[in-house]
């Protein structure tokens, strides 16, 4: 059996179908030959055969061979000069008669399953909207979901569930998907599953499972989601997965807090060859004592699905119905869809929008309001990949998955050298969109963005791009017309209308012998971001020649629609692709004619010219080795591997024993409860917040609203704020005037999330007296002297005038690091509800400080404490978001709710939450730095000035700054006076290591201007400078237990430093355009208490033996309750098992004089003191029943006490701290030092983190991995800030949001080895333990290090003086124009 192809007359290629002779090609098959179908039993295929049209039924159906017209004649001899063979043909339209289906049932109900339940939609009485989207109706209708939303656009993968149905073949499929844009009427047939149906915690899944006991979970917010992914991969692998596989899973499923490696760990567990994941290094081996301990689990078992049962698309029928102001049609053949368009052009009035539904992921970045809705996704004639003899076909509805897999399919069962497009078309497609996108977004659908949005530039996807260098052509159905027509996507993007017409199939050719295929792709993120530039281009080779008509050269992102530049493609026709100067001409040509519409239009022109080098590099018959991996499309990334080293101790046990998370499986089975989770109660209203673009005075109307959006219940306004002062010196609500972008002006109600949101889109919102010329950046606070009064913040020690004449050299440096957003996976939320009887409020309330929150509220309300409630059980993240940043939104819900006496619920947008509140303080340093040609610095003066918004929050972070500014360094003259500017944004805030993250990578600054100057390893400058055991400080620290030079010792021998070191420069002299660098960096991060009593923990045993606790300190997922329980159940020696941690309520907490405001690194150790001291007294109550019952059980012991009455509840304080050690009231420091090395293409500016090797002391860690967690998640996140998360505004200030882009696993190191240093107990901690929430952030410094040093190395091979980056993140534009690459430069040899 063998797959041949039925053609028409004129060789155009029509289906593909296996026969029963023996034959290779079409044209040799005998008139009158029977071929026997194959296929699934009913399905209907399309024949054309002696120019006659025809459908025959698969599987038992036959078709006689009719007359053909002869074989053309064999092609003449070769020309000297190469020439392309001629293009294949295309017909004009030809009739189309849709194949005959069976008659489909219509129906107005939609029905699905959901965890193994039936739900069903009559769409002739919801009252919900067409779109309305999976997530958001099960949430809305289904108790206990689990489910969790965050981006809301697709993005981030925390609302990942499971789609199982029936596919085109008859198998079943099973794929994550995003439920928060994927329409729920589009799942009708089909079966949805998400984590809590897999699953409990009572009898957990396998993946659950995995992923909660490699320490997968912090927060926990995405941990569903992450679940889900996996599940739904494993189960449509039957096959099994390898670690290479599972690795590179992790594209679309965002983690803020792991830095993904536990996660990968758990991924990579269920490989077929798990055995054969990478281990640590040699030397790492040899260094290490048995005393330390790797995490090691066995790989789980995962059972297929049997409890679903998702119909075939014939079962489906045709959904049908009016919902809401749209209608909803869901076809299942193409003979229902042709006459559905038909009846729809006939209709009086003509829909105005139709919008054809495939996997509508493209929606939330291009909305639409459709009259229309018709969904082809599930037509499976449109789902069809076939292999013809001359390429393939592939249907218009296939999934982007589908379409990758069914081309690596055909790539590995085919000629290597018919594939070549084939093969970089697949792993080109894996970049971008995740493959939650892909698992529903199909390529007709990715066609139909590039046609119907033509500013490309907007947001290019890269799938036309890749087609069109193939040469593909498209089939387009006109169902007014009933015909078929064939085009090129050059042909396809100038159509007049698509209207009434849809996409049937793609046809890609085979490679020729001698072709040439590349692709490139650069953004700001290697995956899963919009391309700065991609390119796709295509030539053949024949007799050392390129062949004229062969060359396709297509880029994304400069133009209106993937462009083509015909004049250079024609002048590449017939040349020597070895001739220098030729090429030289070609690039000068490319160069004039390339002229991007947006962005950085340089960079973009840069990088386009770089991708043209990189396919003549493709070209050459031989490179020399210097040039061979700059011909790399991009730097490859391998498994990520890593150890994880640390000692343990039974002596305390279950204190300092490696513990997953006391809530991680609950966190993974979707059973742990948010804000956003909790069941709302009847008549809940929902809010959303209306922000100020402008800044000046303003008018708000809603008219017309309600017409628009059914369940709108009107607008919230400054007047209905009791007191609308905010945070000492804003509003709540806006009155009349704003005062910064992002300001709220009101707040629309609606009795869904999804109205309120479209409601607030329609608010009209007029201003007058607008402000032109805004305050954004420092820069522009200094030009106009915008700064807050008193801001003014001094340190002084020495003389710096004396040490600067006494240096050999003195130098100036400016430089910025900007903001950073939390992007907690969990939004700003907020659930208010009225308490009629006493006129108050019990707020549900995500935020690290519920004391100050309730305080704050009452403020706003003018109610008393007793009134308003505030209760949290935990935060899907914060790192200091949901400290000030938490308090407007709370108030936004609670002010609505007690106007209209309503429970309501705010749960921020992720767009939003970004826009309305303030992130991470930006910071500019003007420094000057007099040294010595040893290296040694004499003298620093320190002029920053920090970007604090409208609003003065940032005093904190400037008094963290002055005790962070001389990191690991003895300098003995400093003259520092920090400025605090006024700008015209929203207030900016802590997050995470807010001031000693700026003070650490100044002082790292000065050493990387030292270094730089004289030339040396920055390394041994830092080493020449080093504090000594007993130094003090300049704010009066004394370093007893300094212990920085072991560290640094420890780390360069298991790094292998002097071995990277030699390698880095060996590499770097053997490469043109690709260098590495390294960097070691110490951090020393000095940890203060704010007040003697910061927190209060209550705990109370019960009558039966358990142990109920409120902690003040809040869970954010740094592992507080887990290390309190571990705690507790060590002090009383009960299992931690009879130990459960209650929400935070304030009717409890704050009754003392406990702040509980978590942050500052300090909140688990302070919590633990505190519950030992509330432990302490238990013992003490129990001490006279023990001795009377020496030999009880704790159980007995316990009801022994109730008999006699003894109380055996106690909040306690965290008294006891350790006093400060300096003025600024610091106790302690934290030390670690960071290794680092990156590999560089600076042809386009693109880094990859070859290894990290980072040690901690943190004295006797009471959890080692969630310490270790706590390292590599803050360490990812300072990668983060230091290389992808920019920042962009436009001249008025709006924020791209939708291009903020934190990490993926792509950009964590490829090997990364965390040690836990084998150190004393900290004598001042209740478990001997040490702050390492935030520390770890600040040694991320050695990624801009080590960027700067592969920089630098590119820009002295390019003849250009190396320089300091300029402004942190050090993006891939930045990084390449401090390389200096120019065309002009590009040599083939």
């Amino acid at each position: 059996m063998q797959r041949i192809l039925v053609k028409q007359a004129d060789g155009h290629p029509t289906v593909a179908f296996r026969e029963t002779i023996d034959v290779k090609h079409s044209s040799m098959i005998p008139n009158g030959t029977v071929l026997q179908m194959v296929g699934r039993e009913g399905e209907w295929v399309k024949v054309i055969s002696g120019g006659k049209l025809g459908y025959i039924k698969a599987r038992n159906a036959k078709l006689i061979v009719g007359a053909k017209k002869s074989p053309a004649s064999p092609p003449a001899a070769r020309p000297a000069a190469p020439v392309a063979p001629a293009p294949v043909p295309r017909p004009a339209a030809v009739p189309f008669t849709p194949p005959p289906a069976a008659p489909a049932a219509q129906s107005t109900v939609c029905t699905f399953t959901f965890n193994g339940t039936r739900y069903t939609i009559d769409t002739s009485k919801t009252t919900m909207d067409a779109d309305m989207s999976t997530h958001d109706w099960i949430v809305q209708n289904v108790p206990n979901s689990g489910l969790r939303r965050s981006c809301g656009v697709g993005r981030c993968g925390s609302c990942v569930c499971m789609l199982t149905y029936t596919d085109a073949t008859g198998n079943t499929a099973y794929r994550s998907f995003n439920s928060c844009i994927r329409p729920v009427l589009a799942n009708n047939g089909m079966s949805i599953t998400s984590s809590i149906g897999i699953g409990t915690t009572a009898s957990p899944h396998p993946v659950q499972k995995a992923l909660a006991d490699h320490n997968g979970t912090q927060c926990g917010f995405c941990s569903v989601g992450m679940v889900m992914h996996l599940y739904a991969k494993l189960q449509d692998s039957p096959q099994g997965l390898t670690v290479a596989d599972l690795d590179r899973m992790v594209d679309s499923n965002y983690c803020r807090c792991t830095g993904y490696r536990p996660i990968l760990d758990a991924y990579k567990s269920f490989a077929v060859n798990a055995s054969e994941a990478p281990q640590e290094h040699v030397s790492l081996k040899e260094r290490r004592a048995k005393a330390f301990k790797a995490v090691e689990l066995p790989r789980p078992i995962v059972k297929p699905v049997t409890d679903v049962a998702p119909q075939p698309p014939a079962a489906r029928g045709n959904l049908r119905g009016t919902v809401g102001t749209a209608e909803w049609i869901q076809v299942s053949s193409e003979a229902a869809l042709s006459s559905t368009l038909q009846q729809l052009s006939k209709a009086s009035p003509a829909p105005q929008d139709i919008f054809l539904v495939g996997g509508h992921t493209s929606v939330p970045l291009f909305p639409r309001n459709s009259d229309v809705y018709v969904q082809v996704g599930t037509i499976p004639s449109l789902q069809v990949c076939e292999v013809t003899d001359i390429g393939v076909n592939i249907g218009a509805g296939c999934s982007l998955t589908d379409v990758i897999a069914f081309l690596e399919q055909v790539s590995a069962s085919q000629d290597p050298s018919k594939v070549i497009a084939y093969q970089r078309i697949a792993e080109h497609g894996h970049l971008s969109p995740g493959s939650n996108i892909r698992n529903t977004g199909t390529i007709g659908g990715n066609i139909m963005i590039a046609y119907e949005h033509q500013d490309m530039s907007a947001f290019p996807v890269d799938w036309p791009m890749l087609l069109q260098a193939t040469r593909a052509t498209v089939t387009i159905v006109d169902c007014v017309a009933s015909t078929t027509q064939v085009f090129t996507l050059d042909e396809f993007y100038n159509m007049p209308s698509m209207k009434f017409k849809y996409l049937q199939k793609f046809f890609i050719p085979f490679s020729n012998a001698g072709d040439v295929f590349v692709t490139c792709r650069n953004a700001q993120r290697h995956i899963y971001a919009e391309a700065e530039c991609a390119s796709a281009m295509r030539c053949n080779i024949q007799g050392g020649k390129i062949v004229a008509n062969s060359v396709f050269m297509v880029f994304n992102s400069l133009g209106r629609t993937p462009m083509r530049y015909p004049a250079i493609e024609k002048a590449m026709y017939g040349i020597d692709p070895t001739d220098q100067g030729v090429f030289q001409n070609l690039c000068a040509q490319l160069a004039a004619a390339i002229q991007p519409m947006s962005g950085n239009v340089a960079y973009k022109r840069s990088l386009a010219l770089s991708h043209f080098y990189k396919f003549f590099l493709n070209m050459q018959p031989s490179l020399p080795a210097s040039l061979s991996l700059a011909a790399r499309p991009w730097i490859p990334k391998g498994v990520t591997q890593g150890t994880q080293m640390y000692q343990t101790n039974t002596s305390r046990s279950p204190v300092g024993q490696p513990i997953p998370k006391v809530d991680g499986l609950k966190q993974c089975t979707g059973e742990a409860q948010y804000v956003q989770n909790i069941p709302l109660p009847a008549n809940c209203l929902h809010a959303c917040p209306v922000l100020a673009t402008s800044i000046g005075d303003f008018t708000v109307s809603d008219a017309g609203v309600a017409d628009k959006v059914d369940g709108y219940h009107g607008l919230i306004l400054a007047k209905d704020v009791p007191n609308n002062k905010h945070n000492g010196g804003g509003t709540t609500i806006a009155d009349k005037v704003t005062g910064h972008i992002g300001a709220v002006v009101a707040v629309v109600l609606a009795d869904t999330p999804q109205r309120a949101v479209q409601a607030a889109e329609l608010v009209q919102v007029s201003y007058t007296n607008v402000k032109q010329q805004l305050i954004m950046t420092c820069e522009d606070a200094i030009a106009a002297g915008s700064f807050f009064a008193d801001s003014k913040n001094t340190l002084k020690q020495g003389d710096v005038a004396t040490g600067f004449a006494n240096s050999d050299y003195v130098v100036e440096d400016v430089w910025n690091i900007d903001g950073q957003y939390h992007f907690h996976m969990e939004t700003q939320s907020c659930l208010a509800i009225p308490n009629v009887e006493n006129g108050g409020l019990e707020v549900h309330a995500a935020t690290q400080l519920p004391v100050v929150c309730s305080d704050l509220l009452c403020e706003t309300l003018l109610k008393d404490k007793s009134q308003i409630v505030v209760k949290n059980k935990r935060c899907g993240g914060g790192f200091g978001g949901k400290l000030l940043n938490s308090i407007l939104p709370a108030k936004l819900a609670c002010v609505a709710a007690l106007t209209r006496v309503q429970p309501v619920s705010l749960v921020l947008e992720q767009f939003t939450n970004m826009k309305m509140l303030g992130l991470r303080v930006p910071w500019r340093f003007e420094t000057k730095v007099g040294f010595n040609k040893d290296g040694t610095i004499n003298a620093v003066q320190m002029r920053p000035y920090l970007n604090a918004g409208y609003l003065n929050q940032s005093k904190g972070s400037v008094t963290a700054f002055l005790g962070a500014m001389d990191n690991c360094y003895n300098i003995p003259n400093w003259d520092i006076a920090c400025t605090i500017c006024k700008t015209d944004l929203p207030s900016n805030t802590s997050m995470r290591a807010p001031g000693w993250l700026p003070g650490i990578y100044n002082a790292e600054r000065v050493i990387s201007v030292v270094a730089s100057k004289l030339n040396m390893l920055a390394a041994d400058v830092r080493q020449k400078n080093f504090y000594k055991k007993g130094d003090v400080t300049p704010y009066g620290f004394p370093l007893n237990n300094w212990n920085i030079d072991q560290l640094w010792d420890n780390t360069k021998q298991s790094a292998g430093w002097q071995d990277m070191v030699s390698q880095v420069n060996t590499f770097n002299q053997s490469n043109k355009w690709v260098k590495k660098g390294l960097a070691l960096v110490p951090t020393k991060f000095a940890v203060g208490y704010s007040t003697p009593n910061a927190f209060d923990v209550e705990v109370a045993v019960n009558s039966d033996g358990s142990v109920s606790v409120m902690s003040g300190g809040t869970e954010i997922g740094q592992g507080l309750t887990t290390k309190v329980t571990q705690t507790i159940a060590f002090l009383l020696q009960i299992p931690m098992e009879r130990i459960s941690i209650l929400e935070q309520s304030t009717q409890v907490l704050g009754k003392h004089l406990g702040e509980d405001i978590t942050g500052g690194s300090i909140s688990s150790e302070l919590c633990c003191l505190a519950s030992k001291n509330a432990c302490h007294r238990i013992n003490e109550a129990l001490a006279p029943v023990r001795k009377l019952m020496p030999d009880a059980p704790w159980d007995e012991v316990v009801k022994e006490a109730y008999r006699l009455g003894i109380p055996l509840r106690f909040l306690a304080m965290d008294e006891g701290q350790a006093k400060p050690l300096d003025p600024a009231g610091h106790v302690y420091n934290t030390y670690g030092v960071a290794a680092l090395e990156c590999t560089l293409d600076s042809l386009t500016g693109q880094v990859h983190l070859d290894k990290a090797e980072l040690t901690f002391d943190i004295g006797t860690s009471a959890n080692p991995v969630i310490d270790i967690g706590q390292i590599e998640g803050a360490f990812v996140m300072g990668l983060g800030y230091t290389l992808t998360e920019a920042i962009e505004y436009d001249t008025k200030g709006a924020m791209n949001a939708a291009d903020y882009l934190i990490p993926t696993p792509w950009e964590i190191p490829q090997t990364m080895n965390v040690t836990l240093a084998t150190e004393v107990a900290n004598p001042v901690t209740t478990n001997g333990g040490k702050a390492i929430g935030e520390p770890p952030m600040t040694f991320t410094y050695a990624a801009i290090e080590a960027v700067q040093m592969a920089v630098a190395a590119a820009a002295a091979d390019n003849g250009k003086t190396p320089q300091l980056c300029l402004k942190a993140p050090f993006t891939p534009d930045r990084r390449f124009a401090d390389s200096g690459a120019m065309y002009t430069a590009f040599k083939l040899a």
